[in-house]
């Protein structure tokens, strides 16, 4: 199971930009403040699930990701950043021996990137005028991230939640798939 949030900041020449702060590094550079950020090199493993399970929930697992988006305007100038990020604080798992189990909630994060990917793509067609690009920005993030939402519902439902194995090695072909469409996208 996934648990969606979205991460949107804006800082263009109408508001004040937001002060720098610290983050603590870890020695893994994709991991920044118990957040780890996609990479084909850094596959998650149950060490990365740091919450408490939540007794109540009937899942397994529960993989807490982000489409990190980060806008700004500057000198007239519209840039951007995606990322697709674990949080690990928030993300959990009741068996953690189950390498069939890990293989789904990593699916959840590569579909993620799939998605952070789609977004890189379409913010390239929103121009670099910023305000060209702000007036569809918004509209633009959250599209994106109701068909993310709406496809890692429709992956669990298709897999079972990772039971059915035929149908969750169809899906994991067809992430690593997009991943290689999109791979002009990978930050």
């Amino acid at each position: 199971m996934l648990f969606f949030t979205l991460l949107l900041s804006l800082a263009t020449s109408y508001f004040a930009p937001a002060p720098a702060a610290a983050v603590p590094a870890s020695a893994d550079k994709n991991t920044v403040a118990e957040q780890i950020t996609w990479s084909a090199d850094r596959r998650l493993s149950w060490n990365d699930f740091k919450a408490a399970p939540d007794t109540l929930n009937p899942h397994h697992a529960v993989t807490a990701a982000n489409l990190a988006v980060d806008a700004k305007c500057a000198s007239n100038k519209f840039s951007y950043t995606v990322k697709c990020v674990f949080l690990a604080t928030e993300s959990w798992s009741k068996n953690k021996q189950s390498e069939k189990l890990l293989q789904h909630e990593q699916l959840h994060f590569d579909l993620t990137e799939v998605h952070a990917r789609m977004l890189r793509k379409k913010l390239l067609t929103l121009g670099s005028s910023c305000p060209e690009a702000n007036a569809k920005l918004t509209d633009t993030v959250n599209k994106a991230f109701a068909n993310w939402k709406a496809e890692q519902d429709k992956f669990d439902e298709a897999s079972r939640h990772g039971l059915d194995a035929k149908a969750s090695a169809t899906w994991e072909r067809s992430i690593d798939q997009r991943l290689k469409q999109l791979e002009k996208y990978r930050s």
